[in-house]
């Protein structure tokens, strides 16, 4: 029993000895800015997207459309 007790204290001493290295630790600066600089570009992308598709159903669409009608009515 003191065997088995001794097992399950050297694990959560280990246990606890990585939680504290990985709190501790300074390289996941990285993936921080990195997530900050995909959300930027997702979002930047998306206003891109919806500027473009307002330009041509307002624009390009409506033009292209009259001018087929005109070429056929």
């Amino acid at each position: 029993m003191k065997k088995f007790m001794t097992h399950i204290h050297s694990k959560a001493d280990a246990l606890a000895l990585r939680a504290r290295m990985a709190l501790s630790n300074q390289r996941g600066d990285f993936y921080i800015s990195d997530a900050v600089k995909i959300i930027i570009a997702v979002v930047l992308g998306a206003l891109l997207l919806a500027a473009l598709t307002l330009i041509f159903n307002d624009t390009v669409i409506p033009r292209i459309t009259s001018e087929i009608e005109g070429l056929f009515g």
